[in-house]
């Protein structure tokens, strides 16, 4: 059992700020998964800036990653959160070289996320956790979507929090609530492919799933639908890109999500009191149907 909260805003004025709205839900949601806390950012788009997230376990990791960046790109801001580095960088000549350095500093080492556009920050423990290191109630853009994750099968350490994202699918990640049942084959089947998995947990399958798929023609809506049918278990999901939302409940309906949509905005969540904690007030809420793909465009 884990929480999903976010919001999408669909304009520029906002009655609050985008994270002070979700640190709320994420609050709410904290008995759903206590183990860890994690959130989705989108920014605007900058010339040549890229974000990229990483994990560490080792001490002193993270002041080599830090080191290596210096090495290769422009630093535009850069902290290291014990386990976790998070960085804004310029000039980054070939992201796969950059990539591939970082993920070979170490063993214990691997990119969380990178992108243009998109920003994930986990931390381990609830949303006050998240809070203290990120400060993410100070963002107010456009998208924020986090994840309270109950550890299940996978390890609980910060590599293994949501959102997750592919190493070859750069400004897509996802929040998952539930069990991939055919995990093990599905994996089995894109390592011989050539993608490289960096956790245990089932749900980075799904984005590997979707950055395939998208590779191979089909859009965001197309590759979730085809989800439904390809991937065993009781689920709900979210994906992330620069240009859309999406939003996916398996054939059998049984982990919930709701939604609440005005002319100003889309929240949604596992639970109707993660929306209310979070604006502070009642909202009409409805439910997507079982095997339903909702998708949003910003």
């Amino acid at each position: 059992m884990c929480g999903i909260g976010g919001l999408i805003y669909k304009n520029s004025v906002h009655e609050k700020k985008t994270g002070e709205i979700v640190v709320k839900m994420l609050e709410s949601l904290c008995r759903r998964g206590p183990d860890s806390t994690g959130v989705a950012l989108l920014h605007p788009k900058a010339d040549n800036t890229l974000y990229i997230d990483v994990n560490y376990d080792k001490p002193g990791n993270g002041e080599k990653i830090i080191n290596l960046l210096t090495e290769y790109v422009t630093i535009e801001q850069a902290s290291d959160h014990g386990s976790y580095v998070r960085a804004i960088v310029k000039d980054v000549e070939d992201e796969a070289e950059l990539i591939l350095a970082i993920n070979n500093i170490d063993h214990d080492v691997s990119v969380a996320s990178y992108g243009d556009q998109l920003e994930v920050l986990k931390f381990l423990g609830g949303a006050e956790n998240l809070e203290a290191q990120f400060k993410i109630s100070d963002y107010d853009g456009q998208v924020a979507i986090g994840h309270t994750r109950m550890a299940t099968e996978s390890k609980v350490d910060i590599s293994h929090s949501q959102p997750l994202s592919c190493h070859t699918g750069k400004d897509l990640t996802i929040i998952h609530n539930g069990h991939i049942t055919n995990y093990i084959k599905l994996r089995s089947k894109y390592e011989k492919q050539g993608y490289t998995f960096i956790t245990g947990n089932d749900s980075e399958v799904i984005a590997v799933y979707l950055v395939d798929k998208i590779k191979s023609g089909l859009n965001l809506k197309e590759a979730m639908e085809k989800s439904l049918e390809d991937l065993d278990g009781s689920f709900s999901y979210i994906a992330i890109t620069p240009n859309q939302v999406g939003l996916a409940k398996e054939p059998f309906g049984m982990k919930p999500m709701v939604i609440a949509e005005t002319d100003d905005f889309v929240a949604f969540a596992s639970e109707s009191m993660a929306i209310t904690n979070g604006f502070g007030k009642n909202l009409s809420v409805f439910e997507p149907g079982s095997e339903e793909v909702m998708i949003w465009n910003l």
